[in-house]
């Protein structure tokens, strides 16, 4: 993998900071857990500022990070899409 991933949990109520890291850039934005039978985060992917090239490989290897995790992904372009 190239990117690591961390969260840092409940920083208000449901919301949760996770951080994206290549190594060189660090990239930060609130996902929220779903209201959902198995654990889910909601995760705008635009409020992240990835850059558009990498988005493809970022959004893979998240979607793997979070299953690693015992958790279920639900990505969105954006909160207002």
């Amino acid at each position: 993998m190239k990117y690591t991933f961390s969260i840092k949990r409940n920083i208000h109520m449901y919301n949760h900071l996770l951080t994206v890291s290549d190594g060189q850039m660090c990239y930060e934005a609130i996902v929220e857990s779903a209201p959902l039978e198995r654990e889910t985060m909601v995760i705008w992917l635009e409020d992240f500022g990835f850059p558009a090239a990498e988005l493809g490989a970022i959004k893979e290897e998240m979607a793997a990070w979070f299953l690693s995790q015992g958790i279920a992904c639900i990505f969105n372009a954006g909160k207002g899409r």
